[in-house]
C-alpha cells in the first residue's frame, strides 16, 4: 500500500511568496510573467494583476535600460546575469522614480536541459546608494571647506606667554571681548586635553613644529580647534616665538562622528540582510530537497508499476527523469553545505590531520578498490588548530575529486605530501588524472563552476568552492596547478595555530 504524500508545490510557493525580497519568473522570449511574489509586485507598483502578462507590457519604462536585453541574453545563452548597485527607473503611481538594485537573472531549464524561463531575484539598495551619494557629497563639501577655510593667525611670545592674534583667531577661540594677550589660550583648553597640550607644547620647542587638536569650551558649547604652528628662533638661535594658525574643526568632527554612526548602522543593516538571504536560501534548499526526494520516490514507484508494459522509449524517459533528479538532489545538497558554512558550530580545537586522512581513506575504501587506486602519504604532519568537521570536508573533497577525475584505463595514483615550518603546514595532493588547463586554475574555485562533461563526471560544481571557503576560514591559502591530461596538484597552506584560541574560525 502506498501512503499518499501531499504535493510539496504549495509549500514551496508559500515560501517564495513570503520571501523577504522580490522574486519573479518570466517564460519564453515573450517574457510572460508566470510567478511574482508580493515583494516583486510592490516593487513594480503596477497592481497584482500581472500573471500571464508580458514583462515588457507591465514595465515599458524599462525600454532603453538594457534589462530586456539582459533577460533575452540569459534565455539565449543559458548564462546567468548579475548586477550590483544598478540604477533602475520605475514608474510608480505615474511618477518616474530612481531606484537601485542588486539583481540576478538565473536560467531555468527543463528536464532536457533547455532554458525555457528566467528567475529574477532582487534586493533593493536604493537607501544604501543614496547614503553613499550623500557621503560622497559630504566629502566634497568637506574638501571645499578645507580648501576655503578661514584661519585665525596668531603669534605667541614664548618668554611671556602672551599672544598677538587676528580677529578671526579671537572668534574661533571664543575670546569674545577679552584680549588674547591675557594668555587665555592655555586656559580655554578642555581639562581632558591639558596634559596632552603641555606635552605637545614642550615637544614643539624641540622639534620646531606644533600640531595639536583640542577641545575648548565656549559657554555650554563644546568646540574643536586645530592648532598648527612653527617655532621662530631669535638671533642667538633660541626659541623666541611660535607663529601659526588655528582652525575651527567642529563641523568636520561632528560630520565624522555622524558618518561613523551612519556606516555602523548601514553595516549592521547589510549584515542583517545577508543573514536573512542566507537563511532563506537554506530554507528553500531544504524544501527543494524534500520535493526532489519525492520526485525520485514517485518516479521509482511509477517505474515499478509500469515495468511490464514500458517500451524502450518510455523506459529511457523515466531513466532521464531519475538521472536529472539525482543531479538536482546532489546540487541542492551542495547548496545546503555551502550556505551552512558560517561562523557557528565549528569550534577550534587541536586536529590530528593524520587521523583525518585515515578516516577519509576508510570512507573512500570502496571507490579506491573499484578504481584500483594507489594512495600514499609522505612526510610528518603536526597536530594543528582548526575545525575537525571542516578540515575533514576539505581533504575529503580534494581526494574524492582525484578519484573522480581519472583517465580511462589508467589506475589512479594519488600522493599526499606534507611539509611544515614552525608556524604553518603545507599539504600537497598530486594525482595522475585528467589534469587542469592552466587558464582555469583560479576559475575552478568558483561556486557552480564545472569544467568537465556532466555525463562523464558527476558533481555540483560546489566542491572546490567549499574547499576554498574552508581554507580561508582557517586563514590559509589553496592553489591549483597541473597540466591538462597529465594530472592535477592542489597545495594547501594552513597556520598551525588559529588567531582565536577559542570560538570559531572567522
Amino acid at each position: 500500500m502506498v501512503t499518499e504524500v501531499k504535493d510539496p508545490a504549495p509549500l514551496l510557493k508559500s515560501v517564495v511568496d513570503n520571501a523577504p525580497f522580490p522574486i519573479g519568473v518570466y517564460e519564453g522570449l515573450s517574457l510572460t510573467i508566470i510567478l511574482a511574489n508580493q515583494c516583486m509586485l510592490d516593487t513594480w507598483g503596477k497592481g497584482n494583476d500581472v500573471i500571464g502578462k508580458s514583462y515588457r507590457e507591465i514595465l515599458p519604462e524599462l525600454t532603453n535600460q538594457d534589462i530586456f536585453e539582459q533577460l533575452i541574453g540569459v534565455l539565449e545563452t543559458g548564462k546567468p546575469f548579475h548586477a550590483k548597485n544598478q540604477r533602475v527607473d520605475l514608474v510608480i503611481n505615474g511618477v518616474l522614480k530612481i531606484h537601485y538594485f542588486n539583481y540576478s537573472f538565473t536560467p531555468i531549464r527543463d528536464p532536457d536541459g533547455n532554458v525555457y524561463a528566467v528567475m529574477n531575484t532582487a534586493a533593493e539598495v536604493t537607501d544604501l546608494n543614496m547614503a553613499r551619494k550623500q557621503v560622497i557629497e559630504g566629502e566634497q563639501k568637506l574638501r571645499v571647506a578645507v580648501q576655503s577655510a578661514d584661519l585665525g593667525a596668531f603669534e605667541c611670545d614664548i618668554e611671556t606667554g602672551t599672544y598677538t592674534a587676528s580677529e578671526r583667531f579671537t572668534k574661533i577661540c571664543s575670546f569674545h571681548d577679552r584680549h588674547p594677550s591675557d594668555n587665555l589660550l592655555a586656559n580655554i583648553i578642555h581639562p581632558d586635553d591639558k596634559t596632552a597640550w603641555d606635552t605637545a607644547y614642550k615637544a614643539a620647542l624641540d622639534s620646531g613644529q606644533l600640531d595639536f587638536e583640542t577641545k575648548i569650551v565656549d559657554g555650554d558649547l563644546l568646540k574643536y580647534i586645530h592648532i598648527k604652528g612653527a617655532v621662530l628662533p631669535d638671533d642667538l638661535g633660541k626659541a623666541a616665538a611660535i607663529v601659526g594658525v588655528v582652525q575651527d574643526v567642529t563641523e568636520q568632527k561632528l560630520f565624522a562622528e555622524k558618518l561613523r554612526r551612519l556606516v555602523k548602522k548601514r553595516t549592521r543593516e547589510l549584515k542583517r540582510s545577508n543573514e536573512d538571504l542566507l537563511q532563506f536560501a537554506h530554507v528553500v534548499s531544504h524544501d527543494l530537497k524534500d520535493s526532489v526526494r519525492k520526485i525520485k520516490m514517485f518516479n521509482n514507484l511509477l517505474k515499478g508499476e509500469l515495468a511490464p508494459v514500458l517500451d524502450e522509449k518510455s523506459q529511457r524517459y523515466i531513466d532521464k527523469v531519475q538521472h536529472a533528479s539525482d543531479r538536482l538532489y546532489l546540487m541542492i545538497d551542495g547548496i545546503l553545505s555551502y550556505s551552512s558554512l558560517n561562523d557557528s558550530g565549528n569550534p577550534v580545537e587541536p586536529v590530528d590531520i593524520t587521523t583525518v586522512l585515515d578516516n577519509i581513506l576508510f570512507d573512500l575504501e570502496l571507490v579506491v578498490q573499484q578504481k584500483q587506486a594507489t594512495i600514499t602519504v609522505e612526510g610528518t604532519i603536526p597536530v594543528i588548530e582548526g575545525s575537525p568537521i571542516l578540515l575533514h570536508q576539505l581533504f575529503y573533497n580534494i581526494i574524492n575529486n582525484a578519484l573522480k577525475f581519472t583517465k580511462q584505463n589508467v589506475m589512479p595514483i594519488i600522493t599526499i605530501a606534507a611539509a611544515s615550518t614552525d608556524t604553518t603546514i603545507t599539504m600537497t595532493i598530486t594525482d595522475n588524472g585528467i589534469g587542469i588547463d592552466a587558464k582555469f586554475r583560479e576559475q575552478i574555485f568558483n561556486a557552480f563552476e564545472r569544467l568537465n562533461s556532466k555525463s562523464l563526471y558527476e558533481g555540483t560544481g560546489l566542491g572546490l568552492s567549499l574547499c576554498k571557503k574552508i581554507v580561508e576560514r582557517h586563514h590559509g591559502t589553496i592553489t591549483a596547478d597541473g597540466t591538462e591530461g597529465e594530472g592535477a596538484q592542489f597545495t594547501i597552506v594552513l597556520p598551525q595555530k588559529q588567531a582565536l584560541k577559542k570560538g570559531n574560525p572567522n
